[in-house]
């Protein structure tokens, strides 16, 4: 069977997907309030994006009375691998280090994230030569 692309996601899909992600599992309805500050949508066209998802195999749905409770089959740390993995491949011929280079040139990168990634690296550096 063919490997399933996670970052095949629309900006929409994504929107529903982190709202599912955050509650575990939700209805349309649920949905539509958790969205309605960033973006307002119609019950419908909520229930369309859940179709075209459980289509995909990002979700599973459950009948609860009248309701349908929608939870993920695939997790976030999964979608964020893939599309991490897409970017590289795509934006920076497979560098992750041009990457990484890009992300510190960036006027967004923060003294605090550096100081993450600088512990992050050097506790790599030692698992790498104790292991």
């Amino acid at each position: 069977m063919p490997r399933k692309k996670l970052f095949s996601l629309t900006d929409l899909e994504l929107d529903v997907m982190n709202i599912v992600w955050r509650l575990g599992h939700a209805t349309v309805r649920q949905i539509v309030e958790g969205l309605r500050a960033q973006r307002p949508l119609a019950y419908t066209t909520v229930q369309t994006v859940l179709t075209i998802l459980t289509q995909k195999g990002f979700v599973e749905y459950t009948q609860q009375g009248r309701a349908y409770l929608y939870s993920a089959i695939i997790q976030p740390e999964g979608v964020r691998r893939e599309t991490v993995s897409a970017v590289v491949d795509k934006l920076f011929s497979g560098s992750s280090r041009s990457l990484v280079l890009h992300l510190i040139e960036s006027d967004k990168f923060t003294i605090e994230e550096a100081q993450d990634l600088k512990k992050l690296l050097d506790q790599k550096l030692i698992e790498d030569t104790d292991g």
